[in-house]
């Protein structure tokens, strides 16, 4: 058996979610820092990251499958993301939160089957995780608008 799936704590279904989405984020920065691709990227952090202890403290293990989709979809479909997050702004500096945005805008577009609030409160999440200043407001602000125009018209 795996030891990583042997180490890491038993966890719901919500969690090892919200795990996969903070992973993601994680692997999407890693992948714009060092010019990487998913291909590589992800195999990586299946072996050497998800689920390890963190400081000594154990891990939710997270779920495989969204990561890999939000990994590799973010890179299959950046430039539309990209436009539909940024369209007439200059994209944020900080490369982790575009990495946030990127992730949280390609589930929202490709998730439809998850309710927008739970994916954009787990980004919010992610984003009260890193950040202290008002970075989980603009996320929060940008994730509704991408929201709104991407699933608007279906949950009118």
């Amino acid at each position: 058996m795996d030891t990583q799936l042997e180490k890491a704590p038993r966890s719901s279904r919500k969690a090892r979610l919200s795990a996969a989405r903070l992973a993601a984020v994680q692997a999407v920065y890693q992948m714009t820092a060092n010019e990487q691709a998913a291909v590589d990227v992800i195999p990586e952090f299946k072996l050497r990251r998800l689920g390890q202890p963190v400081e000594g403290a154990p891990m939710v293990l997270p779920d495989h499958e969204l990561f890999e989709s939000i990994v590799s979809g973010v890179e299959t479909a950046r430039a539309d993301l990209e436009d539909r997050l940024f369209r007439d702004k200059a994209p944020p500096a900080e490369a982790l939160l575009r990495a946030l945005l990127l992730c949280g805008a390609y589930e929202l577009l490709m998730h439809r089957e998850t309710d927008a609030p739970i994916i954009i409160s787990d980004y919010l999440h992610v984003a009260h995780a890193f950040f202290d200043q008002g970075e989980a407001r603009l996320v929060n602000g940008i994730l509704d608008r991408v929201n709104r125009d991407i699933r608007g018209h279906e949950e009118s």
